[in-house]
């Protein structure tokens, strides 16, 4: 889909590999001059794509909207709903059990949230792609996670096919419908958000669902910007921009989406 092609080509990583295979071309085709321009273009995106101060910019940017709240100050709700991308699902015989990741919090502040008595149910809607269907299907995962965190079986709802954001939203609606749902606690990682409440705002036609956002996994490092670990590159940066620069692009194609529809 153009949609993947487009959130992968705006990694810094993507783009330096870019620009440094056209001034090979330029070399071969004798234009140094270009050659030269493109490989400093590259490396210097690389470089400033890599530091925490841009990742901080960019992150800082997605992050703002929606401030984090403590379980116990979050409003009370009908259901909680988890997205994907919160567990590296089993995969036997390789990887027999579940591994966390960094955006396992979702599932950690869902399970806070039930415990704080905020809502009745916790809804978790969570499919795999194509190229992981012989991985346990992360829902299950999930499910299994919060039970292990307390939460009684009796309390989780699934929707175990959706494998994006966008599929979250309009798989996940008759569920919340079936158990009553008119208020529902939206669980996603702070960057994640924004992406998050819109793509749901243009899924869901109907407007009787409140949707209330309790981030979580917030990744802005606050510091000078004199500091020079703020210029020096390193790989949480990257992917924290790679990832900042996804959700940028994500927004850019459902407003495409939105508007051809």
């Amino acid at each position: 889909m153009w949609q993947e092609w487009l959130f992968y080509s705006v990694s810094p990583f993507t783009v330096a590999l870019e620009l440094w295979l056209a001034a090979i071309v330029c070399l071969s085709l004798a234009h140094r001059k270009a050659a030269l321009a493109l490989s400093v273009l590259g490396f210097v995106g690389l470089w400033l794509g890599s530091t925490p101060f841009v990742a901080n910019s960019l992150v800082g940017l997605l992050e703002r909207d929606y401030p984090a709240l403590t379980a116990q100050a979050t409003p009370s709700a009908d259901a909680i709903l988890v997205l994907g991308g919160a567990i590296g699902a089993a995969r036997p015989p390789y990887r027999p059990n579940l591994s966390l990741t960094s955006s396992s919090t979702r599932v950690l502040h869902a399970a806070e949230l039930y415990h704080a008595g905020k809502a009745r149910w916790v809804v978790v809607a969570a499919g795999n792609r194509p190229e992981a269907a012989d991985f346990q299907v992360e829902a299950d995962a999930i499910a299994q996670f919060l039970q292990e965190l307390g939460v009684p079986a009796s309390a989780i709802r699934l929707e175990r096919q959706s494998r994006n954001t966008r599929e979250n939203a309009a798989l996940v609606e008759p569920l919340l419908r079936t158990l009553g749902a008119k208020k529902v606690l939206l669980v996603t990682s702070a960057m994640h958000m924004p992406r998050a409440m819109r793509t749901f705002s243009v899924v869901w036609k109907s407007r009787d669902i409140e949707l209330i956002p309790a981030v979580t996994d917030l990744r802005t490092m606050h510091g000078p910007i004199t500091q020079p670990r703020m210029w020096l590159p390193s790989l949480d940066a990257l992917v924290s921009v790679t990832g900042a620069l996804k959700e940028f692009a994500g927004m850019v194609a459902l407003a495409i989406i939105r508007d051809t529809a």
